[in-house]
């Protein structure tokens, strides 16, 4: 879109970026402050282009270093972060701080269609479990399932759990993904706690943030 103004004449670049600028902080503005005792962490949450948020660089950077055993789950939980609508789209990352783990709330707008491509796309079948060996030369073992039981989210939604196991260490990631509208969102849970809860947090804050945005956004 962006291109395509700054070819008509000059100045359309600017209003684009202002257009897109205040377009991820409506987003901001639109995250959840608090769910149950989960709270904002606002020092550790940005807003901007969803290919330049700090959060999105740093994983190309992780995985750019990282050998896996199996090619196509590079970027498993995340491929729809790939398609085009999503690559240059207003975006927002919250961070909360949660005395079960750590939460992580994105938001993205992008046209329906992209939203609804995005909540289709999922990693090979393969997938379900796969090793990455990083740049120290440490491993990760990782195995990725979905949770069916999980109540529907907004337009559509679906939830999948990864067990990841570093040097005898177990770690645990839920995430929810849902389509409200042209809004693409997922919400993230890491810790060692047990699945009921985690679930459970997952489906109150997604509707939390739906809710809100509905107020916030219309």
């Amino acid at each position: 879109m962006t291109i395509l103004l700054s070819a008509c004449g000059g100045g359309g670049s600017d209003q684009a970026d202002e257009s897109d600028a205040d377009a991820a902080a409506a987003l901001h503005e639109a995250q959840p402050l608090h769910v149950r005792d989960a709270t904002l962490m606002s020092e550790s949450s940005e807003n901007g282009t969803y290919s330049e948020l700090a959060t999105v660089e740093y994983s190309e950077k992780v995985r750019a270093s990282t050998q896996l055993d199996k090619p196509e789950c590079l970027d498993a939980a995340n491929r729809w972060g790939s398609l085009e609508g999503v690559h240059e789209a207003p975006a927002s990352v919250a961070a909360y701080e949660w005395d079960q783990g750590s939460v992580t709330h994105m938001l993205v707008r992008v046209d329906e269609e992209t939203a609804a491509e995005a909540l289709s796309t999922k990693p090979p079948e393969s997938c379900d479990e796969y090793t990455a060996t990083h740049e120290d030369g440490s491993s990760s073992h990782y195995g990725v399932r979905d949770l069916e039981d999980v109540p529907r989210v907004g337009d559509e939604s679906r939830a999948y759990a990864i067990d990841v196991r570093t040097e005898g260490e177990e770690s645990r990631m839920f995430s929810l993904m849902y389509r409200n509208g042209g809004l693409v969102g997922t919400t993230s849970i890491l810790g060692a706690g047990e699945l009921e809860d985690y679930e459970k947090m997952l489906v109150e804050f997604s509707e939390a943030a739906v809710e809100r945005q509905r107020q916030m956004l219309g």
